[in-house]
């Protein structure tokens, strides 16, 4: 009986340890896929212009965001974000996602668009939607 326990007591302890060390690679695992999803950003187009908005992560909820655009090319236009913590604002460890809106005046076809935060590059991915349109009623 006491061979049964112990076995029993082993068991426990070799699966406790699988089963922490999978719940760790499943956790790095979905914590990589998403830093590599890109910032998706709306862009409602209009006559020569695009009104851009979406959200970004920023590193803490104290951290605060700016956006300003910039034209790289004729055909190249650029989103920069800048982040700054606050200082009288209570600080969590967590990134906490921030919302933008930007307007920039380009043509509606034949414009690309990068993002640096931080003076990093960003990954985004732009979905151009219609602006919105008047109706009478």
């Amino acid at each position: 009986m006491n061979e049964a326990i112990r076995g029993l007591a082993w068991f426990a302890i070799a699966a406790s340890i699988i089963a922490y060390a999978s719940y760790l690679l499943a956790a790095s695992f979905i914590e990589a896929n998403a830093a590599n999803t890109p910032v998706l950003i709306r862009d409602e187009l209009g006559p020569n212009v695009h009104h851009m908005s979406g959200m970004v992560m920023v590193p803490a909820s104290c951290y605060e965001l700016s956006v300003r655009t910039e034209s790289v090319s004729d055909t190249v236009l650029g989103l920069v974000f800048t982040t700054w913590k606050e200082p009288s604002v209570e600080c969590s460890t967590d990134e906490v996602p921030r919302a933008f809106r930007a307007i920039l005046f380009a043509p509606a076809v034949g414009v690309n668009f990068i993002a640096t935060m931080d003076g990093a590059p960003l990954e985004i991915a732009v979905i151009p939607t219609r602006g919105p349109t008047s109706t009478s009623q």
